[in-house]
Order: C-alpha cells, then sequence, then structure tokens
C-alpha cells in the first residue's frame, strides 16, 4: 500500500510537468518623436567594470503600437551600466547592470514595474536589448482595468526586449570605446507577460506528496 502513494506521488510530480502555462500576452511599443536611448561612454555609471552607460530620454518616451494598450505612452527611467565586451565575428555582447522602472499609463492609472535589461549587443547596423528574452520585469503594480496590463500585473514577471538601429553600422566598441561623445537612437520593442506555469505549483504539490508518503514509511 506504501508503494501505491509513492508511486502515485510520483507520477503526480511528473504529470504535473506538462500542464500547458497560461498564454502569454505580448504588445509592441516604439519610441516617441524625438525620443531615444543615450549612449555615454563618458560616464561609468559610478561603478568600476564598465565601458560606459545608456538610458533613455526622460518623460514619456514610449507608445504602445497593439495590443489592447495600443496609444498609451510609457517610459523607462534608470542609468544602466555595460560591461566587458565580447566580440565573436561581426557580433558583440555586454553584460548590462543597473535597475530602472518601466511605466506605462493608461490615461488615470500608470502601471510600473522594476526593470533589469542583462544584456546588449551590436551586429552590423542592428542592436538589441535583452537578447536571449530573460524575464526582467518585477515588482508590477497597476490599480487600472486595461487588458494587457493586468495580464502582465497577474503574471507578476514579464519580458522587455529592445532593438535599435544606426544608419552606419556601429558595434559596442564604436559606441563606448572608440567614441568619446554620447550618442543618440531611436529605439522600438515588445513586452510579454509570463505568468509562472501551473506546473510549478503542481510539481510542488506533488512533492508534497513524496515527503508524505517518505514520512508515512520512515514511521512505519
Amino acid at each position: 500500500m506504501k508503494a501505491i502513494y509513492l508511486l502515485a506521488a510520483v507520477c503526480a510530480a511528473i504529470a504535473s510537468l506538462y500542464v500547458t502555462p497560461a498564454a502569454a500576452v505580448t504588445f509592441d511599443y516604439s519610441n516617441m518623436s524625438g525620443k531615444s536611448i543615450i549612449i555615454d561612454p563618458t560616464d561609468n555609471c559610478g561603478g568600476s567594470g564598465t565601458v560606459g552607460c545608456f538610458s533613455f530620454s526622460p518623460g514619456d518616451s514610449l507608445q504602445i503600437t497593439s495590443g489592447t494598450a495600443t496609444g498609451f505612452l510609457g517610459g523607462i527611467s534608470g542609468t544602466f551600466g555595460v560591461g566587458t565586451i565580447t566580440s565573436i565575428g561581426s557580433l558583440e555582447t555586454a553584460n548590462v547592470s543597473g535597475t530602472g522602472t518601466l511605466s506605462i499609463s493608461d490615461g488615470f492609472f500608470t502601471l510600473t514595474a522594476d526593470l533589469m535589461w542583462v544584456d546588449i549587443a551590436t551586429f552590423g547596423t542592428a542592436g538589441s536589448l535583452n537578447t536571449m528574452g530573460t524575464a526582467n520585469l518585477g515588482n508590477i503594480a497597476y490599480g487600472g482595468s486595461n487588458g494587457d496590463l493586468l495580464a502582465l500585473l497577474n503574471a507578476g514577471s514579464g519580458v522587455n526586449t529592445a532593438t535599435f538601429q544606426f544608419t552606419s553600422p556601429m558595434s559596442l566598441t564604436d559606441l563606448f570605446t572608440t567614441n568619446s561623445t554620447t550618442t543618440s537612437t531611436s529605439f522600438s520593442g515588445s513586452i510579454t507577460a509570463v505568468p509562472v506555469p501551473a506546473a510549478v505549483w503542481l510539481f510542488g504539490s506533488g512533492l508534497l506528496g513524496l515527503t508524505g508518503a517518505a514520512r508515512k514509511k520512515k514511521a512505519a
């Protein structure tokens, strides 16, 4: 009988891994006219090991361009440090340090979230932030009723990625070690709500079942 309890607990834990998580919601954004990413090779953000910093134009610098939040304005505050640059052919990457805040207003309520960019990369004329699509939004707060913003709130975490482009190719080395002046460029990106998969909670239940079975076996 004990073996049956143990087997059932193991099956519950394994089966939970195949539960389909809630569908993620993604909405796009682009920079507002005159707003940009500001790349500054002269500032190490007050920390060692950085080749420079980047930030976004203050105030409302982006506009949502898809989904139920289309037309909403927002911005990204904070200054982010760029670490040691790694080159693989035309691809250059670097880790990013620092925490900022993403804000999106529905006209009455403002969603806010802590934001970490994770990494930065350039390839040819294009650059990107958070290239691996790592979850980098947390501590999300929102008191309104917009569907996409609520999805982000209810997910509890999200992925913010962005791209930027120059007319002439500019690598991270060009931007942060060759140049000695501040450079600005337009940007666009997407925000994806990433719900905690139901499998995580069910797997926890399976583990509890395993623990209970093990205790019963020990007591016997």
